[in-house]
């Protein structure tokens, strides 16, 4: 063999090294919280895909993790998910092709999280059409004993059953993903898993066992280094202390969870801690600063176009306008007593 052939034979390694060290580049940013820069370093990559050498296998791996990423910033920023669902698809027809049994299941259940993120952030859509990814991406997982892969999925089909209203099921299948992340030491995880266990047990005013699940999912967050996850554990654990009106813990973890989201440009999470600031501001009877607060969420949401978040802060901003409306007139009727 020559010199040259030996070179152009080593080139499908070359390159997969190349784009496995873009990965860990990438993977990096984003788990210190720096999604832009990981984009940043796919969409630098991205042309090396087209070079012949590249291998089918190091092409659908770079695209899965790719959409992935852009699905992160659908679910941050409310960014328009067209590119992340086409690369996830282009990395299943690759997968299928190959035969790639955990490369498929790994993309079946991308393509129906960014769909779920795209129909959550909208509150439109048949969310339980989803259903299917999950359940087919959980059995490839069950089939090759990929046990944060079945938490994953199982938590995935807990979003499906809650966003269709049925709590119970949800509840089962966030309990089984938890088992199975805490016994197999997947922190992250376990930390989405008690984070919704956490919003059931708030909503069934159940507010110690709600502290609890959200304490622990702040601690699992963080062991995790995901980031970019911890400033939407400091927000519920905000809401939990709101109900339970303890202003102060309340106060500091809404802070904790805005210094975070600026700095790190979470938008969702930025205008989630707004509107709790707005709360404890309206509950220690500081109307203008809750006005404030309120009034920066609905800018913000507005900015992304994240609807459900400009309802209810248009909302907050009435109910402000009604109580003063109210306050006022009880006083003018006392006044011509």
């Amino acid at each position: 063999m020559t010199q040259e052939n030996q070179w152009q034979e080593a080139l499908p390694a070359q390159f997969g090294k190349v784009l496995e060290a873009l990965e860990g580049i990438a993977s990096t940013y984003y788990m210190t919280g720096r999604l832009e820069q990981a984009l940043h370093i796919f969409q630098a990559g991205r042309p090396l895909l087209a070079m012949p050498e590249v291998t089918l296998h190091d092409q659908a791996q770079f695209l899965l993790h790719y959409g992935q990423m852009l699905t992160r910033k659908t679910q941050y920023e409310n960014a328009p998910e067209d590119e992340a669902v086409e690369l996830l698809q282009q990395a299943r027809r690759l997968a299928v092709q190959l035969d790639d049994k955990p490369l498929i299941a790994d993309a079946v259940d991308s393509i129906g999280f960014a769909g779920y993120v795209a129909a959550s952030n909208r509150r439109e859509g048949d969310p339980s059409l989803l259903q299917v990814y999950f359940q087919e991406a959980l059995e490839r997982r069950q089939a090759l004993q990929d046990q944060r892969g079945i938490s994953e999925s199982l938590f995935h089909l807990g979003l499906i059953e809650d966003i269709i209203d049925q709590p119970e099921q949800a509840h089962v299948y966030y309990t089984q993903a938890l088992q199975l992340a805490r016994q197999h030491n997947h922190p992250g995880e376990a930390s989405e898993a008690l984070r919704h266990l956490g919003f059931h047990a708030l909503r069934d005013g159940q507010l110690a066992e709600a502290q609890q699940y959200l304490s622990e999912a702040l601690h699992t967050a963080e062991q995790s280094g995901r980031q970019l996850s911890i400033p939407f554990a400091h927000v519920a654990l905000s809401d939990v202390y709101l109900e339970q009106h303890k202003l102060d813990l309340a106060s500091e973890h809404a802070r904790k969870a805005l210094e975070l989201a600026q700095s790190m440009h979470v938008t969702r999470a930025h205008i989630f801690a707004l509107s709790n600031l707005g709360s404890i501001c309206q509950a220690r009877g500081d109307k203008m600063q809750a006005r404030a607060y309120y009034e920066q969420a609905h800018q913000l949401a507005q900015e992304i176009g994240l609807g459900y978040a400009i309802q209810q802060a248009n909302a907050a901003l009435q109910q402000l306008t009604e109580r003063a409306d109210n306050q006022a007139s009880t006083k003018k009727q006392e006044q011509q007593k």
